[in-house]
């Protein structure tokens, strides 16, 4: 996932309605502070009614939103198997990258590697790399389809009908509706079809070039 769909996603659940249970456990927060008002306070440390109530969303909605958003991102509440320095996840990646099959013609992409402010899921590294392994083999299907190259095309098959043999097909880093779209993706390529495979590859492999 890049940078841009993470931050999309964190815009996306900040923007949610709060639910019944939130606005009346803010409400009661306010109106806690609003109370507090007539009590003495000095300098900065005496906050408006319009303050509380930033102060209260930004607490006890937007950061547990932005948590809970990240934590899907790196995968889920809990990492399955602890934290990973950069150095770790960079040779999760590399380690992955030199037994992962990617079609004649493509190379790895630039950033394929950890940033060196961020920890990550151990055992992620590999999971991403066959992800982007995946988009490449749809890519060079559909290439190979429009180009008449049926050799090309049938070897492409058969790598795509193996992926359900991949450590990144499910759990711990893939959840069923990811087995769903690569179920799809594999019976579309299995039965000539090309068409639920270009919409997976336009949707989620467009960083993915040859």
């Amino acid at each position: 996932m890049s940078n841009v769909e993470v931050t999309e996603r964190l815009e996306a659940a900040l923007t949610v309605p709060m639910t019944a249970a939130q606005q009346q456990f803010v409400d009661a927060r306010v109106a806690s502070a609003v109370a507090r008002r007539h009590e003495r306070a000095r300098g900065w440390f005496r906050l408006t009614t319009r303050t509380a109530v930033l102060l209260a969303l930004l607490v006890f909605v937007a950061l547990p939103t932005a948590v809970f958003a990240a934590a899907e991102y790196f995968g889920g509440s809990e990492s399955p198997f602890g934290l990973a320095e950069p150095s770790e996840f960079n040779r999760e990646i590399e380690a992955a990258k030199a037994v992962t099959p990617i079609p004649a013609g493509f190379r790895w992409p630039d950033y394929l590697r950890a940033k060196n402010d961020v920890v990550y899921s151990r055992g992620g590294g590999s999971s991403w790399v066959e992800s982007i392994a995946i988009c490449m083999w749809q890519v060079d299907w559909l290439d190979a389809r429009a180009a008449a190259d049926t050799k090309r095309q049938s070897a492409d098959q058969r790598v795509i009908a193996s992926i359900p043999t991949w450590s990144s097909y499910g759990p711990p880093f893939a959840d069923q509706s990811y087995t769903d779209v690569l179920d799809r993706v594999i019976a579309a390529v299995g039965r000539d079809d090309p068409a639920p495979v270009a919409a997976n590859v336009a949707l989620n492999c467009t960083s993915v070039h040859r």
